[in-house]
Order: structure tokens, then C-alpha cells, then sequence
């Protein structure tokens, strides 16, 4: 990373962290909003923000590419403007809702060009925007973004004052970044990671789209577009001018292409091929790619893998035309071999292959719950009867994941910035004796901001009216005193309810003689959890519900 911050370039180190600042401006460009009456008081608390931490770069690695350069990716998330930013990027997205360029995925575009007819004089091409985000410059997407203001008004009412004021905001004046304890700013283009930079990317695209297919004399006979990958059937003697109209739109912007080789050109997921007169698609990896999915023997639920695999093969066959699904199933076969899965289980999902695009649709809406998967007690879970099966379903989720083994790229924040957090403090005791007893909180403000609490509340607790925590009340009792410096961050969450749950089962966990919190702490605790933690075997007869 340091090898890309030393690009000047590109970006600039700062001096001041200017978190505070653009907090502050949120939260007053927030209340304009709410005191027009165009955001709910919900969507007002929503994009308040107290608590912003500053974004945080890493890099992720190409390994397509020579070399295998880093992709600097700027983490938005709890920064002063992501909420309002997120908000502001679901009004813009409504400008290309009907774009006729636009394709969500390989499925569709196999559908767009599967079985098209191709002349002997066309070539098949792809078109690719080097460093797109980094690209655009600022005043141009700002320019653009005006011109589709007539668009843009049937989706809001945000005054088009106020509606660019807030784009320059979220676009221009947030972006800075934090690596390591140095701060700095973007000097040009938007960050790849703010919520806004896709949806402003793929405008500016359109608009460089329209105006290029008004220069060009003969214009390609498809073209289609995903983020900045384009692909194009193009006369061959018009490939060199169609390249020249792309890169005349902004000098920022540069094109690279890539034409068809030996009749077929990789695009997305798939390989185009010349099959005669006519285009067919097949499924394609790039030969960079690993070739893992969960493995058979992985600790996951066997659902979960089950359902991976079909997912698998559904892709794989729905990409590639017919004529190719013998060849796909062999390829299918040796992928989910390389991954464990027994012949007998591969060759039944294969042949229900017929039913994997007959999705039942439920008759009541679903409601999904997301809890760690524990093998053997995540089982017994599904099979109890503890909650309605019939309008929730539980989705398991492993906690033993690639992002837990592997180093975090992310410049650590300091553990008393962050936010969101289950915390334990324990108690010091005096100099005649040792205190092993635990206080455990929860905080939704920086901890910083919450010990700063505890410590004033520590000078006053031996006031009779003071109303005490339990640790302040047991300080005022023994005369100990909370050991702050030995303060410990026990889980960091953003869900209210779920932050409350793991304060109760931390506090549970904690044995009864050391434990200091008050009992009224854990009373709404889930009796479910002390249901399904007990080891207590039990047998219930068929047909008979178990209780919770």
C-alpha cells in the first residue's frame, strides 16, 4: 500500500483528520432534509452520525495481472457521510434503470446474445476502462449528474440546490482515508468503496456511451455494458475508429480492448464462440481461478454445501448453450470431485438438474434469521420446534471463515475508537487486597466516550443520591477501584438487539461469584439460549412437540 500512497499524484497526506468537520456537515445537511419534511424521522436517526470513524484504504491483489498490483479499495463503512451517501445513491440509480446497454449478470447476457447471428465482416469485441473509479474526474461527474436532473426530480424532492450540494459532499469532500495514523485525500477520481462511486461511474459510462454512439457513422450492431466492461459486435474495418470515439469522450478516461481469438472471446463468466453463422455461449473460468467451493468435509451445514453445489451447477449450465451441457457436466463432475463431494451425491445432483430452475415460491413471506452455525447444536435448533417454521427460517452462518484466518489489510482502528462494542472491565481492588470481579457493558458510542463515563461517575459514587451501575455501586461498597487500562473489547455489533442478546449471554458466561453486573441485566435473556446450551440429553417421541 505504501507503494500506491506514494503516487502524488493521486493522493496528498493531510494534516488534519477531518472527520469531526464532515460529521458535523452531515448531520446539518441530514436536518435540512428532515426539517423540509423529505426524510422520516426513522431515516433521520438513521443518518445521524456521532460516533464516524475516518475510511480506511487496503489494497485487494489482481491476480489476473502481470505482477499482481494491488486494487486500493477504500472502506466507507462509518464514515461521516455513508448512511446519507447510501441514501443519495438509491435516488441516482433510478437514471439508468432503463439503460439499453445495461446487463446485471452472465445470464442475462446470454439472453441478449446466445444464438445471435454473426457476419463474416464482424469481429467480436471487448472494450475495458483502465482504472475507471480513479478516472472520472469529479467536475465532470458533477456536470453530468446536472444534465439528468430532470430524471433525477421524478425520484426525490430534494430542491436541485440542496440535491448538488449534497452529491458534492458525499462525492468530493469525503474523500479522504486513513492508513496506519496518517490521513489522506484523494487528489482525483472517486474511491473504489464509497456507495456512491458505482452508480455515479455507471452514469457517467452512459452518458459516454450515448454520446459516442452519436459520433460513430456505423454503430456496433450490440453493445452491452457491465460496469465498465463493455462488449461489441463490430465490422471489422471500424474496430480502430469505435476505440478512437471511446477515448475522445475525456482525456481521463482510456479504453484498452481486446479482440476475438481463434473465433471466441472471453466476456464475464462465459466464452463467446463462432459455432458457424451463430453465436453460442459456454460457462468460463479464468485460468487464475482457484476451483474451490465449500468443500464436502468443510464444518458447514450440509444444507449450506448441498445448496452451494446446486447453485454451482446452475450456473455453469444455465451460461452455456445446450450444445455444450455434455462437456459443462464433465466439468461440473471434476470441479465438485476436487472438492470432496462423493461420485453418488454429484451424479444425484446432476440428474435433478431438470429441477433446479423450479424455485417453489412460499405462500406466506419468509423470514430469515442469521445465527452461528455450532455443529450438532445448530441441528438440534432446526429440528425444535422453538419457533415457527412456517414464516421464519434460520440461516446458518460459520464463524470460521477466511477473513478471521487471514491478515486484515485494513489499518487497525485503536481499540478505544471503536464503537458498537460488548466490554468487560474488572475490578482492580486496593492495596490490602485483589478484586477478581468482572464488570461486562455495552456501548453504542465510541468506548473512549463510555469510560470517560464510568471514570466520572467513579469521583462521584460515593454519593448516596448518585444512581450507580452495578460496578460503581460494588466500588462504593469495597472502596476498590476498576482497572480502566485493563479494559477489553468482547465482540464489536452494529445490531442493536443482537449487541443487547450477546451483553446478556457475556454476562451468563460469567461465573456467579465474580460476576458484578446487576440481575436485572440478563432478565430478558433469550431462554431459548439456555435451553439449547445445556448438555442435558433428551428424547422426545415422534409426533410430540418438544418445548422450549
Amino acid at each position: 500500500m505504501e507503494d500506491i500512497l506514494m503516487d502524488l499524484t493521486t493522493y496528498r497526506v493531510q494534516r488534519q483528520d477531518p472527520t469531526s468537520r464532515l460529521q458535523n456537515k452531515n448531520n446539518a445537511l441530514v436536518e435540512k432534509l428532515f426539517n423540509m419534511e423529505i426524510i422520516t424521522k426513522m431515516e433521520r436517526k438513521r443518518m445521524i452520525t456521532t460516533t464516524a470513524q475516518p475510511p480506511r484504504i487496503y489494497g485487494l491483489p489482481k491476480i489476473h495481472k502481470e505482477g499482481t498490483p494491488l486494487r486500493p479499495i477504500c472502506s466507507a463503512i462509518g464514515s461521516p457521510s455513508y448512511t446519507l451517501s447510501k441514501y443519495m445513491a438509491d435516488i441516482l440509480k433510478n437514471v439508468t434503470a432503463s439503460s439499453t446497454y445495461n446487463i446485471k449478470n452472465t445470464i442475462e447476457f446470454k439472453e441478449r446474445v446466445n444464438n445471435t447471428y454473426i457476419y463474416e465482416d464482424e469481429k467480436l469485441i471487448s472494450f475495458d476502462v483502465v482504472s475507471l473509479f480513479p478516472s472520472i474526474p469529479i467536475q465532470l461527474a458533477l456536470e453530468i449528474i446536472q444534465e439528468k436532473w430532470n430524471t433525477i426530480k421524478e425520484y426525490t424532492k430534494i430542491p436541485k440546490t440542496l440535491f448538488m450540494e449534497i452529491i458534492k459532499f458525499c462525492i468530493q469532500e469525503s474523500r479522504y482515508f486513513k492508513f496506519h495514523d496518517t490521513i489522506y485525500t484523494q487528489l482525483k477520481g472517486m474511491p473504489m468503496g464509497a456507495p456512491t462511486s458505482p452508480i455515479i461511474a455507471d452514469i457517467v459510462m452512459e452518458k459516454l456511451l450515448d454520446d459516442t454512439m452519436l459520433k460513430l457513422r456505423h454503430k456496433p450492431r450490440i453493445l452491452t455494458k457491465y460496469v465498465d466492461d463493455l462488449f461489441a459486435i463490430i465490422k471489422e474495418n471500424e474496430i480502430q475508429n469505435t476505440l478512437d470515439t471511446l477515448n475522445t469522450f475525456d482525456k481521463n478516461i482510456k479504453f484498452s480492448i481486446e479482440l476475438e481469438n481463434d473465433e471466441e472471446l472471453p466476456y464475464l463468466d462465459s466464452i463467446i464462440n463462432r459455432r458457424g453463422n451463430q453465436l453460442k455461449l459456454k460457462w468460463y473460468q479464468k485460468p487464475t481461478a482457484s476451483g474451490r467451493i465449500i468443500n464436502f468435509n468443510s464444518k458447514h451445514p450440509k444444507t449450506m454445501i448441498m445448496n452451494t453445489a446446486k447453485g454451482c451447477i446452475r450456473k455453469m449450465l444455465q451460461t452455456s448453450d445446450e450444445v455444450y451441457h455434455k462437456e459443462v457436466k464433465k466439468e461440473i463432475f471434476t470441479l465438485l470431485r476436487n472438492n470432496d463431494f462423493p461420485k453418488k451425491t454429484i451424479k444425484t445432483l446432476l440428474r435433478k438438474t431438470k429441477n433446479l430452475n423450479r424455485l417453489k415460491t412460499p405462500d406466506k413471506p419468509i423470514i430469515f434469521k442469521s445465527v452461528a452455525y455450532v455443529p450438532q447444536l445448530s441441528e438440534r435448533l432446526a429440528k425444535s420446534d422453538c419457533y415457527d417454521k412456517e414464516t421464519t427460517k434460520i440461516a446458518h452462518k460459520p464463524t470460521n471463515t477466511l477473513k478471521n484466518i487471514f491478515n486484515k489489510t485494513k489499518s487497525k482502528i485503536p481499540i478505544m475508537e471503536k464503537n458498537n462494542v460488548v466490554y468487560k472491565i474488572p475490578c482492580k481492588g486496593n492495596s490490602d487486597e485483589t478484586c477478581n470481579n468482572i464488570y461486562i457493558g455495552t456501548t453504542k458510542s465510541k468506548l473512549k466516550t463510555r469510560i470517560s463515563q464510568h471514570k466520572s461517575d467513579f469521583k462521584f459514587c460515593h454519593q448516596v443520591n448518585n444512581q450507580k451501575t452495578a460496578l460503581m455501586a460494588h466500588c462504593a461498597d469495597s472502596g476498590h477501584t476498576p482497572n480502566f487500562d485493563e479494559t477489553k473489547i468482547l465482540q464489536q455489533e452494529q445490531h442493536y438487539n443482537k449487541r443487547f442478546t450477546l451483553e446478556m449471554l457475556h454476562i451468563i458466561n460469567i461465573p456467579t461469584n465474580t460476576r458484578l453486573n446487576y440481575k436485572s441485566d440478563v432478565d430478558h435473556s433469550a431462554h431459548i439460549y439456555k435451553h439449547l446450551l445445556t448438555k442435558k440429553q433428551y428424547h422426545t417421541p415422534r409426533r410430540t412437540k418438544q418445548t422450549c
